[in-house]
């Protein structure tokens, strides 16, 4: 629950962020502000998996590809919902899904 908690919080942030930069830019084109949003979506989340904070944190160590790819996959992710593409509900399971397949790969290496 805290992850999904931390998410929503993240994906909040990021639609946050992105209406600041279209007010300072005065973004008006539709595409632009999709671009923009995917752009900060997938940069916050590795700028957080970096700096390994909050719920980034437990992707792995920065290190590691697989930490990298579940991290885009964060911010694709937030991206969708972001754009209200998808509905967060629907994306975590997806990313839960997604990450199982890395956690069982994990076991079979041990």
């Amino acid at each position: 629950m805290t992850m999904f908690s931390t998410f929503v919080a993240f994906v909040g942030a990021v639609l946050l962020i992105t209406e600041a930069v279209n007010k300072i830019f005065k973004i008006e084109n539709s595409t632009t502000k999709l671009i923009i949003s995917w752009v900060m979506s997938i940069g916050l989340a590795a700028l957080g998996f970096g700096l390994q904070l909050g719920f980034f944190a437990d992707c792995g160590d920065i290190t590691q590809w697989q930490g990298w790819v579940k991290t885009a996959l964060i911010g694709l992710g937030c991206g969708l919902c972001a754009n209200k593409m998808y509905d967060r509900e629907e994306i975590w399971r997806l990313l839960e899904w997604i990450f199982s397949i890395f956690k069982s790969s994990k076991k079979l290496k041990s």
